[in-house]
């Protein structure tokens, strides 16, 4: 690509140090301190070693939970999962059984819950959010892990504002969604989620929204990262839920390349991510002819069942992980080739596939193979 060429940090050679912070055993006591303080705390708490990395399966230990702190957990994951079905069939129920009464009662009621208002990301309502109980109860729900190598995690910290890459979508992508709070609040970088337009008007799932999302809607992107708010962003998108598969982990971002494109146009910073847990969290099951699939893209929603412990909207309790690759560094180009926008997608996925692989055995997924589709 010549002068325009991006550059990683480092390049994927041999890392010389392996880090995990293990945010489930994070006293709560550390998010009241200023965030200078709270850093030097969370470095304490960094586990570490040295170019051999870690130990296969070391890092598989589940956190401890109260059973208050579990029942409080699956409560609000039954609100946030189940509002989606629970409307879907009360709707049907509306249409096919209700009288004209019952009909409006449910119209206003869908209405009111896909449009009151919720904290914006960046709010004080949101930072509460973030370093709530219910937030460290989740983290142990979870047993939600960060892991990175070298000084990857500094690095993200000097070149705000970046994008995150953070596959694989999965029913829902929890490591994501906690990496919302993590990154803020344990490694102090400004960070929002992004997300489907959909998802923040639809009863129940949206309310996970509140910890500091925007739409993945190019423009709204470009607006959080001229804010220097970094941005993270699941590059599979709807298509990643209908590749769940138990055996392999399917990534469905070989030909979607609008992230390469954006990431180029505006000259912006790539971090490469894998979400390692989000494709067991539930159980689900669409069709084989693809039809689910094709009326979700169509519709720019997800239609397809799921279910997790006792065969409700209550996610399985899994071990869920964030690995954190190698900043790439992008240049800015306001008309990207089609030669450049391929360059730098392979180079993402080439990143992604060397996390992975970095870091499965340590926490009992070396039998794991990935796959990007």
């Amino acid at each position: 690509m010549g002068e325009n060429s991006f550059v990683g940090q480092g390049q994927s050679s041999r890392p010389s140090s392996y880090h995990a912070l293990q945010l489930f055993s994070m006293p709560e006591e550390i998010y009241d301190l200023p965030m200078e303080e709270r850093r030097q705390a969370v470095q304490k708490l960094v586990k570490s070693t040295g170019p051999e990395g870690f130990p296969p399966k070391c890092l598989t230990t589940p956190s401890a939970i109260s059973w208050t702190e579990e029942f409080a957990v699956m409560a609000a994951m039954l609100v946030c999962m189940g509002g989606p079905l629970f409307m879907f069939a009360l709707g049907l129920a509306a249409v096919f059984l209700g009288t004209w009464r019952e009909k409006a009662a449910y119209l206003l009621l869908a209405t009111v819950l896909a449009i009151h208002p919720l904290p914006k990301a960046g709010s004080a309502l949101s930072g509460k959010l973030m370093k709530s109980k219910l937030t460290q109860w989740m983290n142990k729900y979870f047993s939600y892990r960060i892991l990175w190598c070298d000084d990857d995690v500094e690095t993200a910290r000097r070149s705000i504002p970046w994008i995150g890459v953070g596959p694989p979508h999965g029913v829902l992508p929890f490591a994501n969604m906690l990496s919302i709070p993590a990154i803020n609040e344990a490694l102090g970088c400004p960070f929002a989620g992004a997300a489907a337009n959909v998802v923040f008007k639809t009863p129940g799932l949206r309310y996970l929204m509140a910890y500091g999302c925007v739409t993945a809607d190019r423009k709204d992107m470009q607006k959080a990262l001229g804010r220097g708010q970094c941005v993270g962003i699941l590059p599979d998108g709807v298509a990643g839920i209908f590749r769940t598969n138990k055996y392999r982990e399917l990534v469905a971002m070989k030909d979607r390349k609008g992230l390469a494109r954006l990431a180029l146009r505006n000259g912006t910073p790539l971090i490469p991510v894998y979400s390692f847990g989000n494709t067991i969290a539930f159980s689900c099951w669409y069709d084989r002819w693809g039809i689910l699939e094709a009326i979700s893209r169509k519709l720019q929603a997800s239609f397809f069942l799921y279910w997790g412990r006792w065969f409700l909207p209550i996610p399985y309790r899994v071990q869920i992980t964030m690995a954190i690759g190698k900043l790439i560094e992008v240049p800015k180009v306001e008309n990207p080739t089609s030669e450049q926008i391929d360059e730098l997608h392979q180079r993402m996925m080439t990143e992604i596939q060397t996390t992975f692989d970095r870091h499965k055995d340590c926490i009992g997924w070396g039998d794991k193979v990935l796959e990007f589709v």
